[in-house]
């Protein structure tokens, strides 16, 4: 060590000492390959160049160039830097640290690494005491579980939550699924989040050998949870459309792992022609395809007829309801309990009139999307209506309670490939 840098280091020590209530004030050198004191706009400064290495307390900072305001205790630090607190790591090309404050504010390119989280984005501010960052502007976490993007983002280092607002979105790799809205709360250690704002669901599914089979899901507020029993729960106002799915409900759980979701509050869910109500609702996928729908409670199935017969619609109701799919299309109803059933009968494609049954149950199996055979067991009763009878009074022998809405959810398509629904 030459006499001048030993001077000069001394001069600085000198100028770092501080009484025992102001310790935590001390901004300590640890190394510099040359230091050259300078008063910049009135205020003594000290310029640190070349593998600056300086600490305050538990934050070690390391970086290219430096330069330290004594009064105001503002250090400007460019080229590499890197700013260590425990096990936070921040990082940028140009940072600013605030002595007294104990707050970093990192530029143009800003990363924060805590071994479970790894952030990225244009601005980044850390309060060491607080343990608590905000960062803005292209903002990036990636965990273990998701990734997620949003306009800003506060990280509350000691609970491992954070909170992200405008455009946010969560994209989950393993469930081949999508979240996005104006606002994420994210609790990592619980594994749980909560979307608000306008969230939207987009589950994409590349399998079965077809084109891609998009559901999308919009609520009021979705919350996530990554337990041993992964799901999403979607709330108020819920509605959802896919390729041939449709629904509506108040409340609705889905299940990603077990292939299933359940719809409360009032759900209305339609497949293909089939429109299907109820209290509570089960639907069960079979390699993400609709295979099985179990409906509780007033259950209720309509069926629309096709492009010939418009204003027709076979029905039938009961206390519970179980529908079976295979390749798409309706195979088997099974109703219980105050059964009752209505179809029309067509000779050809004439229309010839509808059946009314009812009994403690009844079973329907289709071929195709028509009906092949009933089975009416306990109570059976049935009237047959001839078509002079029914023509243009179809609604006149509707089953009470099963009507057809108008209000099916659909699939929008926005700008540069986003998908919500109406």
């Amino acid at each position: 060590m030459t006499r001048q840098w030993a001077a000069a280091a001394a001069i600085l020590a000198l100028a770092w000492i501080r009484s025992p209530a102001q310790e935590s004030r001390v901004i300590v050198l640890h190394y510099a390959d040359s230091l050259v004191g300078r008063v910049i706009g009135g205020q003594e400064a000290r310029e640190l160049i070349g593998n600056v290495s300086i600490s305050q307390e538990s934050v070690r900072i390391d970086c290219d160039h430096a330069i330290q305001f004594l009064q105001t205790g503002i250090v400007q630090l460019d080229g590499n830097v890197v700013i260590r607190d425990e096990s936070t790591t921040l990082r940028s090309p140009r940072a600013v640290y605030h002595r007294d404050e104990r707050r970093a504010e990192a530029f143009d390119g800003v990363s924060l690494d805590d071994g479970k989280v790894r952030l990225t984005s244009r601005y980044g501010e850390y309060l060491v005491k607080q343990r608590q960052g905000f960062f803005r502007d292209d903002v990036t976490v990636v965990d273990s579980a998701s990734v997620i993007t949003a306009d800003s983002l506060t990280y509350f280092r000691t609970t491992r939550r954070s909170i992200a607002e405008g455009r946010v979105r969560v994209v989950t790799d393993g469930d081949r699924l999508s979240i996005t809205g104006g606002r994420l709360e994210h609790d990592q250690p619980l594994q749980f989040s909560r979307m608000t704002i306008n969230p939207v669901l987009v589950q994409v599914d590349t399998g079965g050998g077809g084109p891609p089979d998009t559901l999308v899901v919009r609520s009021l507020v979705m919350e996530a949870y990554r337990d041993s029993a992964r799901r999403l729960v979607a709330m108020d106002s819920v509605r959802m459309a896919g390729h041939d799915l449709g629904g509506r409900s108040g409340y609705a759980v889905f299940f990603s792992q077990a292939d299933s979701m359940v719809l409360r509050r009032s759900p209305v869910v339609w497949y293909q022609h089939t429109q299907v109500s109820g209290d509570s609702m089960h639907i069960f996928l079979l390699h993400r395809k609709l295979h099985r729908v179990l409906v509780t409670g007033g259950a209720v199935a309509v069926s629309e007829g096709d492009s010939l017969h418009r204003g027709r619609f076979d029905q039938m109701v009961g206390e519970t309801m179980q529908m079976t799919f295979e390749q798409h299309a309706l195979r088997r109803i099974e109703v219980d309990t105050r059964a009752i059933g209505l179809y029309h009968l067509y000779d050809d494609t004439a229309s010839n009139g509808l059946n009314k049954i009812s009994g403690d149950r009844i079973v329907m199996q289709f071929n195709e999307g028509a009906l092949r055979t009933i089975k009416i067991a306990g109570g059976v009763e049935g009237q047959y209506y001839p078509e002079n009878l029914v023509h243009r009074r179809e609604d006149q022998y509707a089953i009470p309670g099963a009507r057809w809405r108008g209000d099916r959810p659909r699939m929008l398509h926005g700008a540069a490939g986003a998908v919500s629904v109406e």
